[in-house]
């Protein structure tokens, strides 16, 4: 389901208010939606509530006059429609070069490695000054593209409560419906093992794409063989996690990668 949601002035008056006139129930749901959130990005915030509790909560909302449904952008995210993503992934990857490559291996050698957190490279590309948020104001997005539901949870959860908004995919059409989406995200953590889409090919088309090649990437896998990691650093990775995962270390490299 893709609609979108935005608070209107009425709701933003009762998330202003003290108490307000609706449940606490209500009026948590009601600051979640925000500026604007789909019912995707509310259930990866509340997934222990049934969807249809979920989809019935936010129609009173808007019954009630406290949300509005928000209408799709028209068309692709750029001037050019090639460049939707509904093409774009489609389109052949150009293989990294051997300086690419050379640059990777140049990486892996300077990597600790451990058995309890595999190989973590922290940042590859720190920026030279904090990037601003895509969206104005000062709160940042991550887009989390991973199958593996758990992992896409627990990492949705560690940046949530450090204050970062936060959208997920899984399967292709909900890769390419979050890529097109705009405002785009600031940072994207990504599996490389994805079941109907090529995770190092996404990558690659990521790093041609002349949104998306400028936007950090951390890779997050339970690949941990030396070829995968040069594989992911070479298609242009920022930084590489292996599965299981520690949500300060997902933390650590966003913050990092976004120059904070």
């Amino acid at each position: 389901m893709t609609d979108s949601f935005s608070q209107t002035a009425k709701g933003k008056a009762e998330i202003a208010a003290k108490p307000g006139k609706l449940t606490p129930g209500l009026k948590t749901l009601l600051g979640m939606v925000g500026d604007k959130a789909t019912i995707a990005d509310l259930k990866v915030k509340l997934p222990q509530v049934p969807e249809d509790k979920l989809t019935a909560a936010l129609d009173r909302l808007v019954a009630d006059g406290y949300l509005q449904r928000v209408a799709p952008p028209p068309g692709p995210m750029h001037s050019d429609a090639s460049l939707d993503f509904t093409r774009f992934i489609s389109r052949p990857v150009k293989e990294p070069t051997l300086h690419q490559k050379q640059q990777a291996e140049a990486t892996i050698a300077s990597i600790r490695t451990s058995r309890k957190a595999g190989y973590q490279v922290n940042i590859l590309n720190r920026p030279a000054k904090r990037i601003e948020p895509r969206a104005g104001g000062d709160k940042y997005t991550v887009l989390i593209i991973d199958a593996d539901e758990a992992n896409a949870l627990l990492m949705a959860r560690a940046l949530l409560l450090a204050k970062f908004d936060t959208r997920a995919a899984s399967k292709r059409e909900e890769i390419v419906g979050q890529l097109n989406r705009q405002p785009p995200p600031d940072a994207v953590a990504m599996d490389i093992d994805l079941p109907d889409v090529g995770g190092l090919e996404l990558l690659g088309r990521l790093r041609e794409h002349p949104i998306y090649k400028t936007i950090p990437v951390v890779i997050m896998t339970a690949k941990v063989e030396h070829d995968d990691v040069v594989a992911a650093l070479a298609f242009g990775a920022n930084g590489f996690l292996t599965k299981p995962i520690r949500p300060e270390a997902l933390l650590e490299s966003v913050r990092a990668v976004l120059g904070l």
